[in-house]
């Protein structure tokens, strides 16, 4: 790297501000004479955090993942919830021309349940219709009447929007199947002689233009607890904690050599800290300790439908990755006007 370039002022500039390696102080997070159980104060080091972090995946299903996340900091974390929340694209039902409604639900009403609808449809088509054609209308449609002879009420799921093929770009929306995601959410009912017809125009939108945009019913992290039993707990006192704890964190084990029961810690992911084994003292000293473990954390995110969890995961790392390139190019562009 030359001096006097352009990415010297960079690195001197960040050297000088410490950007490179921010010193933070880990707060305590318990309670009571729990003041000495926490943990040592430590740096961020950006050579590091590219080096030592770890993602494995603990559980995952089509709609929701559980990502377990080791030495990455929590910004970090946040700022891909964030991005999955109010970033993410997906396609929802914009606009609701109506032709003919009989029934004795308003327009608005019907309007406002379809808007809700998630949609199901792959990133692809998403990213193609959104930069190449943005004009190009996403078109569902809902057509049906109930004959004056019916006995009974006819219900109108969300099964019944049927996809209108349509223009030049007919066989590529025909192979990609766009429909309602959950078919059994009901919209309204009709009685003998009554009709509905309706289009239902689809907009690309994130959740930071409306909620119904947003892909993720729920995306949260949680810092993983720390447990420790100070003195060995054993006998009646060992199965009080036990029961005492809704979650069943501790384990009552017997050993074969003891008839008495001894208390360890299995399930320390299952904490919610509560606190009800603090209230165990001896001779007036806490017998557990409960802290927190920074550096490792686990990710939920729970998807609508619209995509799988993973693939919302990675779409929000995508988005945090070109921030950050913009925001470089913005740091390169000026520092070269120095």
């Amino acid at each position: 790297m030359k001096k006097g370039s352009v990415w010297h002022k960079i690195k001197l500039y960040i050297k000088r501000h410490e950007l490179l390696k921010i010193r933070y102080s880990r707060g305590n997070e318990t309670r009571r004479n729990n003041s000495n159980f926490s943990e040592i104060n430590n740096y961020i080091s950006i050579s590091d955090q590219r080096n030592n972090f770890r993602i494995e995946i603990n559980s995952k299903e089509t709609n929701n993942c559980v990502i377990k996340i080791d030495n990455v900091p929590i910004p970090l974390l946040n700022s891909i919830r964030r991005l999955a929340i109010a970033e993410t694209m997906s396609l929802a039902i914009e606009k609701v021309y109506f032709f003919d409604n009989s029934s004795i639900i308003p327009d608005e009403i019907i309007a406002h349940r379809l808007g809700l609808v998630p949609i199901r449809t792959i990133p692809d088509i998403l990213d193609f219709f959104n930069d190449k054609l943005p004009s190009q209308k996403i078109i569902l449609s809902l057509a049906k009447s109930v004959p004056i002879g019916h006995s009974k009420n006819f219900s109108i799921y969300s099964k019944n929007l049927k996809l209108k093929t349509y223009g030049l770009f007919l066989p590529m929306i025909k192979n990609n199947q766009i429909n309602s995601i959950f078919r059994d959410i009901l919209l309204l009912k009709l009685s003998p002689g009554q009709k509905i017809k309706c289009e239902c125009h689809c907009k690309i939108g994130t959740g930071s233009q409306n909620c119904k945009f947003s892909p993720v019913a729920a995306v949260f992290y949680k810092i993983c607890p720390k447990i420790k039993i100070v003195t060995e707990i054993r006998g009646n006192l060992a199965t009080k904690i036990f029961k005492a704890c809704p979650v069943r964190v501790f384990d009552n084990n017997y050993e074969k050599k003891s008839v008495k029961s001894r208390l360890v810690v299995t399930n320390p992911q299952f904490c919610t800290f509560c606190n009800n084994c603090l209230k165990f003292q001896d001779g007036g000293f806490d017998l557990i300790k409960i802290g927190r473990l920074k550096n490792r954390m686990t990710f939920v995110i729970e998807s609508t439908g619209v995509n799988s969890a993973e693939t919302l995961f990675f779409r929000a790392l995508q988005l945090l990755v070109g921030k950050c390139n913009n925001s470089l190019i913005h740091l390169y562009e000026t520092f070269s006007v120095l």
